[in-house]
C-alpha cells in the first residue's frame, strides 16, 4: 500500500486496498470518489484514511438510522 508521510493513500489500488482488502477492486474507486472524499493530487486519486472512515461512518449511520 502506497502511502505518504502526510498519511496520505495514493493511487487507486492502494485505497481499494484499503477500503475493500483487495487492490483488484481498484475500478470501483473512481465510482466511489465523491462518496469516500477523494481528489486528485498530481494526477493520481488519493485520499486520507480518517476521511474516509469518517464518510463510512456517516454512511453507515444514515443506513441504520432510516430502519
Amino acid at each position: 500500500m502506497r502511502k505518504t508521510a502526510l498519511g496520505l493513500l495514493v493511487g487507486a489500488r492502494a485505497i481499494a486496498l484499503y477500503v475493500f482488502g483487495d487492490e483488484e477492486e481498484w475500478r470501483r474507486i473512481y465510482f466511489l470518489k465523491s462518496e469516500l472524499g477523494l481528489f486528485r493530487l498530481g494526477g493520481q486519486i488519493c485520499g486520507r484514511p480518517a476521511t474516509i472512515d469518517e464518510r463510512l461512518r456517516a454512511k453507515e449511520a444514515a443506513t441504520s438510522n432510516a430502519t
